[in-house]
């Protein structure tokens, strides 16, 4: 794909995760950029390789690499680049990094917050095993640069950088003002909804409200007005503001949805999710898990529930 006088070109990397291929975008501007690397695989190291080759480059060619958000898929190649400068939100220092030590410090509060909403211990036990897994696929590196909301990008003059959380807490886009062009990663993808995957609060404050979060950077992609949005997975998307409306607009669905099953009953957030969610809850209890807890936030925020601590449990009621 070439976007105007900088090409811009996709390429599109094997994943063994369920969402598929990733996406990562190769930018020859004043520097030759990388937008994401893939996942740690070697089909993933071969397939980027051999795409940069086809394109004329290979890795130390590369001058920069931009990280948009810390999922595997999208920054498992990142220590290849050892010539490269590395660039990404300050949030994403310690899950590239591996930093056990914060590891350890996520998965004992999110265990807490599992065990306080009524998820069983074999349902913790395939979460445990699940993440340890899925953080294997990223080598450990570390950022040389870190950029925040409004930042010029470096060694690409003309282009923005934009903090979208929710997806994850670290989660950047990167959008070329002259023609509105952006690199969303995952805010936005046109054949699912990106999940507002539950994480523990990175400084010691309140638990942070993902799907809340979410919802506020899909609204502030809707008013950066794009004409193009280039996708971390799937299709590109053209109508940007039709697309965030459809997705804003399916979380109330869902929230109305959650509302009902409480109707009638005290339920704690794991009930419902499996009320919600089925067989699907029992096998990829995180994802699941997330998507009911998020729009029990989005819930409480409007005054439709209410949540109590009865004992060593939450449940919610319909009031």
């Amino acid at each position: 794909m070439t976007v105007c006088a900088e090409s811009i070109h996709q390429i599109t990397i094997p994943t063994p995760f369920q969402v598929g291929p990733v996406h990562v975008y190769l930018i020859c501007g004043k520097s030759l950029t990388l937008v994401d690397t893939g996942p740690l695989t070697k089909e993933g190291k071969r397939e980027l390789m051999q795409q940069l080759h086809i394109l004329g480059y290979k890795i130390d060619d590369i001058e920069q690499v931009i990280l948009t958000h810390h999922h595997p898929d999208h920054i498992g190649l990142a220590s290849l680049f050892k010539h490269s400068t590395l660039i990404g939100h300050n949030f994403l220092q310690p899950w590239l990094k591996k930093d056990q030590v914060f590891f350890r410090k996520c998965r004992k509060y999110l265990k807490d917050l599992y065990i306080k909403n009524g998820l069983p211990n074999e349902l913790l036990t395939e979460i445990e095993k699940s993440s340890q897994t899925y953080m294997n696929f990223i080598e450990p590196a570390e950022l040389d640069v870190i950029v925040k909301h409004g930042d010029g990008v470096p060694g690409l003059p003309g282009w923005k950088v934009k903090e979208v959380p929710g997806h994850a807490q670290n989660h950047i886009m990167i959008v070329r003002e002259h023609d509105r062009l952006a690199i969303g990663a995952d805010v936005l993808l046109a054949s699912i909804s990106s999940n507002a995957l539950l994480e523990a609060p990175m400084n010691g404050e309140e638990r942070p409200k993902t799907l809340l979060q979410y919802r506020d950077s899909l609204k502030l992609v809707k008013e950066l007005d794009l004409n193009l949005l280039l996708p971390g997975h799937g299709e590109v998307v053209k109508d940007v503001k039709s697309l965030v409306d459809q997705r804003l607009a399916g979380h109330m669905r869902r929230a109305h949805i959650i509302k009902e099953i409480i109707s009638t009953k005290k339920v704690t957030a794991s009930e419902i999710s499996f009320d919600l969610f089925k067989e699907k809850h029992l096998k990829q209890p995180d994802l699941t898990f997330s998507e009911t807890f998020g729009h029990l936030d989005l819930l409480l925020e409007l005054e439709q529930v209410s949540v109590k601590e009865e004992g060593d449990l939450f449940f919610f009621r319909n009031e």
